[in-house]
């Protein structure tokens, strides 16, 4: 299913295997880029049936969570890039529908340079999809259903013929694409030392909608080294989140009742984009700028919520955003052995809220009212330069890129004056990149990065909204940026299919982004994000990839970390003075897989079936006031192809529980969380 790049000395006969990792040739040494490693996605029946979220999974460096987060390295949320451009739109849903038939291999970057956007301490995942290569028409087909109760297809059509080559994606789902169970024991104080209130909550949710996406793209090749490519899409749809919630008394002194809570998504959004690439004559040149759009132009959001005792509340966000990235990049060979690349690029994001929020009282009269507004801007110009000398068996790669980010934030609230604040900074972000191909099996590497994370405008809200019956978010217009100081180091060893590769890091950020809980005066959970000192990771990461049988194969990556992070003791401390916490922490996700024997027809060769099964570990942390406990989670598929281009796959997923610790001065709580596990059944049908 994927396959790992390695130097030009190294080939692997990989023509009839559906290995999950195998090795194939890079490109010569004089071009490759030594900040990442890269996975051929392979077109056989099993790549072909899984998402773009399913096939991470089985990637080593990479976590995928219960709520479909990415992680590299068990610890920070991965940057998601798709062919060099950072992705504008809702990640988790792109990679439930893409396809493995669109892709054509997975760059991991833990530690990437200065080629890439600072912004993101969780490193860089970049997706590069298949271009269309035979003339006439191919693409594929594919229809999915799970006990959840959905429906959704997705297909993708290409069509080429002389130099223009045009692509049509189209998809869809309606139904219940989610459900999970939930529960929590909730303690609150009015004051240090005072009695506590308890309450107990028991709880089910679901998410639902019907939603649908059309896309276009038009590439036009003037000659064997240039092309144009011309990109629109759009979508929308309908979503709905239900929840049902009892909250129950434990103490005497509270009331208990249930909520029904519903949150009404209605929205669209639009895609553009505008791509030149122009490979030069000599090895290694090219010239590549893009020009990209995402938009959102109506996004609402409606929530009602209703108490069995009466009474309840509705909040309404009009919320639409536009992202805007253009980049150009330009790699030039000076001489043997030297590449030279430079690059500049601007980036913004904005967005405006109108924010209302109305409490119904328990006899029907309406009780308290808010309305809010609020804007905001981020702008990122940015321009790098990296220079990359190969001598030998060593390539040196060090880099520099300098950052400009202005930020504008506007609140008001009904009565009150506006306030607003304007941010600007400039910051430059080294990277330095080093690997040794030590001989034709071993290859050595090291690197250092340094990288920032801008406050998303989504947390430098001025007011407070309303998210349950007990829980109330409040923004901070005053967080600070958290910047992350990365070093690497890694050995990798490949035999003939068995590959090994040992990872040590170290990372420091400071002014850490960490929740801070508090407890209004009508006994509501108020939480917000702070900065909260400096957090120390250092760790090891070892992965694996072998056959163990003729037709079994596994590939195995361990993670044990130490991490040192400020945490808060129920005394209450500021956030500058924050004793740190020292645990060390374990993650851990794998690949069993077993392949049939090759079946003959008429029409051809059929592939044989393929078992394969998954499982991913994280092991326990701790965040300031939040202690999160291990969760693990495993998968079983079953693929078998009816013709060489027809295969039906079923799937058993079943999500671990995750469960969190609030351990604030005034609010502390148990909660946990779980998907229900499902079988999915997807039926997917290659066209060309």
């Amino acid at each position: 299913m994927i396959a790992t790049d390695m130097p030009p000395t190294v080939q692997a006969d990989t023509a009839n295997d559906a290995g999950v990792i195998e090795v194939t040739a890079a490109r010569s040494a004089g071009t490759q880029a030594i900040d990442r490693r890269s996975y051929q996605v392979q077109q056989t029946p099993q790549a072909e049936q899984k998402s773009a979220a399913q096939l991470l999974r089985g990637v080593p460096a990479v976590t995928v969570t219960p709520e479909d987060d990415v992680l590299l390295l068990g610890s920070g949320q991965a940057t998601l890039y798709v062919d060099g451009h950072p992705y504008a739109g809702d990640a988790r849903q792109y990679l439930r529908t893409l396809h493995g038939s669109d892709i054509a291999r997975i760059e991991v970057m833990t530690n990437p340079s200065a080629q890439f956007s600072a912004e993101g301490t969780g490193g860089v995942i970049n997706l590069v999809l298949r271009k269309t290569r035979q003339a006439g028409w191919s693409g594929n087909a594919s229809l999915e259903s799970s006990t959840y109760g959905y429906a959704q297809i997705e297909t993708t059509l290409h069509y080429k013929r002389g130099a223009w080559s045009y692509e049509l994606k189209a998809g869809g789902n309606v139904g219940t694409m989610g459900r999970w169970r939930n529960s929590a024991l909730r303690q609150t104080e009015a004051e240090t030392g005072a009695a506590a209130t308890i309450n107990r909550q028991e709880g089910r949710s679901a998410y639902r909608g019907t939603d649908g996406r059309l896309s276009g793209k038009v590439t036009y090749a003037a000659d064997a080294r240039t092309s144009v490519t011309l990109g629109l899409g759009g979508g929308g749809g309908h979503d709905i989140n239900a929840a049902h919630t009892d909250y129950r008394a434990v103490t005497p002194d509270f009331v208990a009742f249930a909520e029904e809570r519903r949150l009404d998504s209605r929205g669209g959004f639009l895609t553009g984009e505008l791509d030149l690439d122009h490979r030069g004559a000599r090895e290694g040149e090219a010239l590549t700028a893009s020009a990209q759009i995402y938009t959102n132009p109506a996004l609402d959001d409606v929530t009602q919520a209703r108490y069995s005792t009466g009474g309840g509340f509705i909040t309404r966000q009009r919320h639409p955003g536009t992202t805007i990235d253009t980049q150009a990049d330009w790699k030039h060979p000076l001489a043997r052995g030297q590449l030279l690349a430079l690059g500049t690029s601007w980036h913004r994001d904005s967005t405006r809220q109108d924010y209302s929020l109305a409490i119904n009282n328990t006899d029907g009269t309406p009780g308290a009212r808010a309305a809010d507004h609020f804007d905001g801007s981020s702008q990122t110009w940015a321009a790098y330069a990296t220079f990359q000398q190969t001598l030998g068996a060593v390539t040196l790669e060090p880099g520099l890129r300098a950052e400009r980010n202005v930020r504008h934030v506007a609140g008001a609230s009904a009565g009150e004056v506006p306030t607003a604040a304007r941010l600007a900074r400039t910051a430059l972000f080294p990277s330095l990149h080093l690997q040794v191909l030590a001989s034709k099996r071993w290859t050595l590497a090291a690197s250092y990065s340094q990288r920032i994370e801008r406050a998303p405008l989504d947390y430098l809200l001025p007011y407070a909204v309303v998210e349950d019956a007990l829980t109330v978010f409040q923004g901070n217009p005053a967080l600070r940026d958290q910047t992350t100081q990365a070093y690497e180091a890694s050995a990798q060893y490949r035999r003939g299919k068995i590959e090994t590769n040992l990872t040590a890091y170290w990372r420091t950020t400071s002014d850490v982004w960490t929740r801070t809980y508090a407890v209004t005066a009508g006994g509501l959970s108020l939480y917000g994000y702070a900065n909260a000192g400096r957090r120390r990771t250092a760790g090891a990461q070892f992965d694996l990839s072998a056959p163990l049988l003729r037709r079994v194969k596994m590939t195995l990556s361990a993670n044990l970390f130490d991490q040192r992070n400020p945490v808060e003791t129920l005394d209450g401390m500021p956030l500058d003075s924050a004793p740190i916490s020292h645990s060390l922490r374990a993650t851990t996700n794998g690949t069993l897989e077993w392949t049939g024997q090759t079946r003959p027809s008429s029409t051809g060769p059929v592939p044989g079936d393929v078992v394969q099964l998954q499982w991913s570990y994280n092991g326990p942390d701790r965040q300031y006031q939040l202690r999160s406990a291990p969760w693990a989670e495993a998968s079983l598929a079953w693929t078998h192809s009816f013709a060489r281009t027809l295969s039906l796959s079923t799937t058993l997923l079943a999500a671990g529980r995750t469960r969190q610790d609030l351990l604030a001065p005034l609010v502390q709580q148990q909660s946990w969380r779980q998907r229900r596990p499902q079988v999915q059944v997807k039926l997917v049908k290659t066209l060309g």
